[in-house]
């Protein structure tokens, strides 16, 4: 497809300067908990271009990142576009466009402000779902056909938020956009998107550049039952 083709072209892998990094950064979070990386995952939406790893690598670590995931049946169904640069750029510019028509213009002026928000970022995950493969389940397994689409979903979430944890783990923040379906059609006609790829979710991510407040935790015992 012509967007990894472009992908291809403009990456700058350099491996001993990823390396030397991932190796100071294992170091300095050896004695971190899997719940404690986890803490790390937050919404930052003041990101920015300051990020130190090479396109190559960050490529790379969502791709292993998805790949570890668990699907149902080992469907496998969910599909990444990993943007940069100029493609980081144009995508965010057609949602500008798109949203610019379906929103009152009483509202589009705050859309804008958080879309050049977003565009101040340095990349962009975008997650799809493929339908070819959902259809194929379904007709292997009749008896569970109405639940694969469920299960979809579910897969999906956890590539998410394996890929947000993976890039909070290396010191990138990010944050997950929801501007589909209306931009579905425009994004893959100009990405070359294949129609059986259905789009789910946006996570932007780039250098932290502010901090989010703490949030607010519920009592464990509004969200919690245990059983002995």
């Amino acid at each position: 497809m012509e967007i990894f083709n472009k992908i291809g072209q403009v990456l700058t892998a350099d491996i001993t300067k990823d390396f030397k990094l991932k190796k100071r950064h294992e170091a300095e979070t050896s004695k971190m908990t899997f719940v404690d990386q986890l803490k790390k995952r937050r919404s930052i939406y003041h990101l920015g271009k300051k990020v130190h790893f090479s396109q190559s690598y960050i490529a790379s670590l969502i791709q292993e990142a998805v790949q570890s995931c668990p699907s149902a049946f080992n469907s496998q169904s969910t599909r990444v576009a990993v943007l940069f640069g100029d493609s980081h750029l144009k995508f965010w510019n057609i949602v500008k466009e798109v949203q610019k028509r379906h929103v009152p213009s009483t509202v589009f002026e705050g859309v804008e402000v958080k879309i050049d928000q977003i565009i101040a970022a340095y990349g962009t995950v975008v997650f799809y779902e493929d339908q070819d493969v959902i259809h194929h389940m379904q007709k292997q397994m009749p008896i569970s056909a109405e639940d694969f689409p469920a299960w979809s979903e579910q897969t999906s979430g956890m590539a998410q938020f394996a890929v947000w944890t993976a890039l909070a783990d290396s010191g990138l923040g990010a944050s997950l956009q929801h501007y589909n379906p209306v931009i579905n059609q425009v994004v893959a006609s100009y990405f070359d998107i294949a129609p059986n790829w259905l789009m789910r979710a946006q996570l932007v991510f780039g250098s932290v550049e502010a901090w989010p407040e703490e949030k607010e935790q519920d009592t464990d015992t509004d969200k919690f039952k245990i059983y002995a």
